[in-house]
């Protein structure tokens, strides 16, 4: 379609838009003449160049391939010529919109586009590629105050003048680049106690359940001996009964046999059969029998009496032997457990991290303020 139709086009109707009717009652015919020109421009452009036209726009950050054959590096999706051939290629559309539509509008619609429409679009492609090309040469993003605070978790490891060369670009105060330098500090010694504090609390609990593991353990085994000495003084009483009473029948029936005799020699001195001097010796045999078979007696229960106390004796010993030894396994564990824990204790105690990024971060703190002339007096 030809310019002069696409201008007559815009009259055939003999009516104006709906929008310029209003805009007439509102602005005034002035405007409306304005406005009535610009929409014949616009009408003009979409009738003559089309959508081509705008699709060209973006073809060049999609395509730049088509501005110029360039080998585009392996990270990138444009070569750095790509980039002032694409700004020119834009500026070039920007430069026809003005011609179509005027100076104002022509400039503003691209640029606007550009900048409002594509922002988002092209700012991990052409806009980081942009950024990629200039930072490996001049990269100049100042530090923000989280790079104070990683500082600050490994502040006693950081040479002083390295540590303040990256804090001095920071835009924050000094005090509160300190606050950042302390948080950090703050967070690598907590970590760093949390752990031993941890470790002293698992041996202390090691500590408990080998204690509670081991008594019950003892009072188990106790229980089982206890269980197996009440059948073993079961069966000593037993035995011991079984000898004694062998022992007080053989005794018995001595002493019966001995007893009958001094009947029967009685009965044969009050016949007359006896004389006295032979009742005499056959009293005293039978006598001495008797004190033979008390002394047999006696010795019956003082063998038993020893029976007995040897058999408690060994019983005592029992007990003790087992008591000992689950104190002197609870003894070498807890020296044991001691020991670990003291060591933790001392190695907290020796550790100098405190003051030392205590130290540091005042030097760094004082170099900042020097650097700003923050507290001191340069006259």
């Amino acid at each position: 379609m030809s310019v002069d139709k696409a201008v007559l086009s815009v009259f055939k109707s003999g009516k104006l838009p709906q929008i310029f009717e209003e805009i007439a009652d509102f602005l005034g015919a002035k405007d409306v003449g304005e406005a009535l020109s610009r929409y014949a421009r616009l009408y003009i452009l979409e009738k003559t160049v089309g959508e081509k036209w705008l699709r060209d726009i973006f073809s060049v950050f999609e395509n730049p391939d088509q501005l110029a054959q360039l080998p585009k590096p392996k990270a990138l999706p444009y070569h750095p010529k790509h980039i002032p051939l694409i700004f020119f290629a834009t500026l070039k559309k920007t430069i026809e919109s003005s011609a179509y539509l005027g100076e104002e509008i022509g400039s503003e619609c691209i640029s606007e586009m550009l900048s409002e429409g594509l922002s988002s679009a092209l700012e991990s492609n052409y806009n980081a590629s942009l950024q990629t090309i200039l930072n490996v040469w001049k990269g100049s993003l100042p530090p923000d105050l989280s790079v104070a605070q990683a500082l600050g978790q490994r502040v006693d490891l950081v040479e002083t003048k390295y540590a303040t060369s990256i804090l001095a670009p920071t835009s924050a105060l000094p005090y509160t680049i300190l606050e950042a330098l302390v948080q950090g500090a703050y967070n690598r010694l907590t970590q760093l106690y949390n752990n031993l504090d941890t470790q002293i609390a698992s041996y202390l609990t090691t500590k408990s359940d080998y204690v509670t593991s081991y008594l019950q353990a003892y009072l188990e085994h106790i229980n089982a001996v206890m269980a197996y000495l009440i059948f073993d003084v079961t069966a000593f009483m037993e035995r011991l009964e079984n000898y004694v009473n062998q022992a007080v029948n053989v005794i018995m029936e001595r002493l019966i046999a001995r007893y009958d005799d001094l009947n029967a020699v009685k009965a044969r001195y009050d016949i007359g059969l006896v004389s006295d001097e032979d009742y005499e010796l056959m009293l005293e045999e039978i006598y001495a029998d008797v004190n033979s078979l008390n002394d047999s007696f006696n010795q019956l229960k003082n063998e038993v009496n020893q029976l007995i106390s040897d058999y408690v004796s060994k019983l005592s010993n029992i007990a003790e032997d087992i008591t000992n030894l689950v104190i002197n396994l609870l003894t070498d564990l807890e020296t044991k457990l001691v020991e670990l824990i003291n060591k933790d204790v001392n190695a907290i105690n020796a550790l100098t991290i405190i003051s030392d990024t205590k130290a540091k971060i005042k030097e760094i703190y004082e170099r900042i303020r020097a650097y700003r002339q923050c507290g001191f007096d340069y006259s």
